[in-house]
């Protein structure tokens, strides 16, 4: 049965110029989605082209999609040019830009926005192959807050500069902790075959980095950086070329929905760490716990605060996996600082797989974003087409999973929809993802 009123939406990325679009959807009471008529809500822009075979770094980023708290207004990013559009969304889910969008991102390669009451947060990664110049010096990542008006204009506020090549993946603001907001940094720039056919890199030096931010946000909107946290000790087991180690770095960022918590994706460790913070912005490392998939990369507590989801990208080799992994974590009572892992569960994937840039094996389809729709009933993640050199002919690999949520919190694969068939061009690979329920 179809549920007028309750919406998903999607960003297509698309590749080629100016047709970047959101997608919308309605949310059946199965899970199963029916596009809205109007498809593709066009964004005025072009998404982020990363074809190279398997490079870290570019796609990997949460929340380039947002919807306004009221599901009045929403948010995306046009990486590739510099833009961030603006929708009403109307009572039917269709979607109309506000007037003047799109609007600059004041930076470059915009990836990932958050909202604290009418402020904008917008992280720009400068991390896109095809703006190479800036990639290569000419421009820095950097922070940026955006006043909000009541027309849905963005005004411009304040900018705050990443230094030492740093790349954001996220900025994050938690809905119990307007004032404070939180930054990702995750660059990884090497030639692990050591022979260039299979790496694209930004620079002549390898480099491999994160940390985390926190920034107080200002009643005029104003970013001001309270702390730079760097991540516990490096992993002596992975040496390349003349690195030491390889930093344990950060990737997805969510915070508990009551407690002063923030949970982060240790991606090189395979573990979740849990940090605690105050209303200064100090953050206290609690430690953390390991995880069963590898390369742990987005984290999505629900409502409750019993349950912790995490998508982790690649297969497991150690565990015979064939696909890329959701992991369920009990946070509920004191488990919320020492979270445990009570199940997984292998993704559907339906591609080849090939040689990535790092000499391994990959699969031609791995999992990245996720959201819960309002009731908490479904877990959707998006799933994207990974090789995107001329080699690959094959078309399929984007794909919008559809997990059912049962009494314990424990999800189970309800749906796959193969995202071609709505309009997904097979050389992009489709980001962000958020759901809403109007009335």
């Amino acid at each position: 049965m179809k549920a007028q009123g309750r919406y998903l939406y999607i960003q297509t990325n698309d590749i080629r110029e100016g047709q970047n679009a959101v997608l919308g959807y309605t949310r059946n009471d199965d899970g199963t989605l029916t596009p809205l008529p109007g498809n593709p809500f066009y964004t005025g822009g072009t998404g982020i082209n990363n074809d190279t075979h398997g490079k870290l770094g570019p796609h990997d980023n949460d929340t380039p999609l947002i919807v306004s708290q009221d599901g009045k207004r929403l948010f995306t990013v046009n990486t590739h040019s510099n833009t961030i559009a603006v929708f009403d969304i109307q009572s039917d889910g269709t979607l109309r830009h506000v007037k003047g969008s799109p609007f600059s991102s004041r930076g470059v390669a915009p990836n990932s926005l958050s909202l604290s009451g009418t402020t904008l947060l917008v992280s720009n990664r400068n991390e896109d192959y095809h703006q190479l110049e800036a990639l290569r010096g000419t421009a820095k990542a950097s922070y940026v807050s955006f006043t909000i008006e009541q027309d849905g204009t963005l005004r411009f506020v304040s900018k705050i500069d990443v230094e030492n090549s740093q790349k954001p993946t996220q900025v994050y603001v938690p809905s119990a902790y307007p004032d404070i907001a939180f930054g990702n940094d995750f660059q990884v720039d090497v030639d692990f075959d050591g022979e260039g056919t299979r790496s694209f890199l930004a620079g002549l030096k390898p480099s491999v980095q994160g940390q985390l931010h926190v920034f107080q946000v200002g009643r005029d909107g104003r970013l001001t950086e309270r702390r730079l946290v760097q991540l516990p000790e490096t992993n002596p087991g992975y040496k390349y070329k003349d690195m030491d180690g390889v930093p344990s770095m950060p990737l997805g960022i969510w915070a508990h929905p009551t407690e002063p918590l923030l949970y982060v994706g240790f991606v090189t460790r395979n573990e979740l760490g849990v940090y605690r913070f105050n209303k200064e912005g100090a953050m206290t490392f609690l430690g953390s716990v390991p995880n069963s998939g590898q390369d742990i990369c987005w984290v999505l507590p629900n409502k409750e605060g019993t349950r912790l989801y995490t998508i982790n990208n690649l297969p497991r080799t150690d565990k015979d996996d064939k696909a890329a992994t959701v992991s369920t974590y009990d946070i509920s009572g004191e488990r919320a600082v020492k979270p445990i892992e009570i199940s997984r569960l292998q993704l559907p994937h339906p591609g080849e797989w090939f040689i990535n840039n790092r000499m391994f094996s990959h699969p031609g389809s791995t999992a990245f974003q996720c959201v819960l729709d309002p009731k908490e009933q479904f877990l959707y993640v998006i799933c994207q087409r990974i090789n995107q050199t001329d080699e690959n002919t094959r078309e399929e690999g984007n794909i919008l999973h559809c997990l059912r949520v049962d009494g314990e919190g424990i999800p189970s694969v309800a749906h796959s929809r193969h995202l071609g068939q709505d309009g997904v061009y097979y050389r992009s690979r489709p980001q962000g993802i958020t759901t809403c329920d109007q009335s």
